[in-house]
């Protein structure tokens, strides 16, 4: 069975992953979003490994995509510090074995709390050990609470642990502080709070040829327009092995309309359309600028390559 799967609710399925009615093995499971799997979603992880391997069971992540917000309050919702394959690649890391993703719609979102933990989580995930944060809520309008799942995890058979928060500087780490530093360009501080840098892995995608125009090509990477970056240029490394500077915005030069992330590769030939690029950001560099020229843009292109050279080089 493939590591990453998509869970039929409603017969609806994730774009793009294997679709299954349900899982063969007896699992241990933690809930939650986990968007940008931080230090403390890191925390959770790792004591979810080691219960499971005392109790012999595999180690399971149940996520959702969109995030909750999106449905439930459109004009609210997050930002997005990564995307499903992005999300699954950073907790397999820390030895999961296998992340399942449901696509959350408004359906789903009415699904009553004993009905998610009878049916979801014990039937079709065949889940015998739950960990959850101390105060966790789930269910149609957050009925359910941690005192729900022990009372049926007794009568149903599998057993409920909490995790206390975890703690960094004296800050309670969370996706929604994280998302507060990279808006602000404080790329720095928000890899302390990750444990790396803040990358992301994108599909390349046909775009305008404007870089080429300038004799800086670029790389499209999409869907972007909903990233929790600052608007402006980046000092990015590319699949570990190449420098680059990357523009994240609208592009108020040519007037565009839709943010889009591009990064201009250094030292780099070729054809990337239909790749996915992990982008590193290494550093914030500048916000974006309207340029009265073509021959201005050009000249803080190489400013801004003389300075990741300079900087990032070695």
């Amino acid at each position: 069975m493939e590591k990453i799967v998509s869970l039929r609710v409603n017969s609806k399925c994730l774009k793009d992953l294997p679709c299954y009615e349900g899982l063969e093995e007896e699992h241990a499971i933690t809930v939650g979003v986990f968007d940008g799997v931080h230090l403390g979603h890191q925390y959770l992880l790792k004591k979810l490994m080691e219960s499971a391997q005392r109790r012999g069971l595999k180690g399971c992540v149940l996520s959702f995509y969109p995030h909750p917000s999106k449905v439930l309050s459109p004009g609210q919702q997050p930002c997005e510090l990564t995307d499903p394959l992005e999300r699954a690649e950073r907790i397999l890391r820390l030895g999961i074995d296998r992340v399942v993703f449901i696509n959350f719609d408004r359906e789903f979102s009415r699904i009553r709390a004993e009905d998610f933990l009878r049916h979801v989580l014990f039937e079709r995930l065949r889940c015998r050990y739950l960990l959850v944060g101390y105060d966790w809520r789930f269910g149609y309008r957050r009925e359910g609470e941690v005192e729900l799942a022990k009372e049926m995890g007794q009568r149903l058979g599998f057993e409920v642990e909490t995790a206390e928060p975890f703690y960094k500087n004296g800050h309670i780490i969370s996706s929604t502080y994280i998302r507060r530093l990279l808006h602000s360009g404080r790329l720095e501080e928000a890899s302390e709070y990750l444990g790396e840098n803040y990358w992301v892995k994108r599909k390349v995608v046909r775009g305008s040829g404007r870089g080429s125009s300038l004799g800086y090509p670029t790389a499209n990477l999409g869907p972007s327009e909903n990233l929790c970056l600052k608007e402006g240029v980046y000092a990015v490394r590319v699949n570990e092995q190449f420098l680059g500077v990357a523009n994240y915005g609208f592009r108020p030069t040519f007037d565009g309309k839709t943010k889009v992330l591009e990064v201009h590769i250094l030292d780099f030939e070729g054809n990337l359309r239909g790749e996915r690029l992990k982008v590193e950001f290494l550093s914030f560099l500048r916000e974006e600028k309207k340029f009265s020229s073509k021959d201005e843009l050009i000249k803080q292109i190489e400013r801004d390559i003389a300075i990741v050279k300079e900087k990032f080089g070695r």
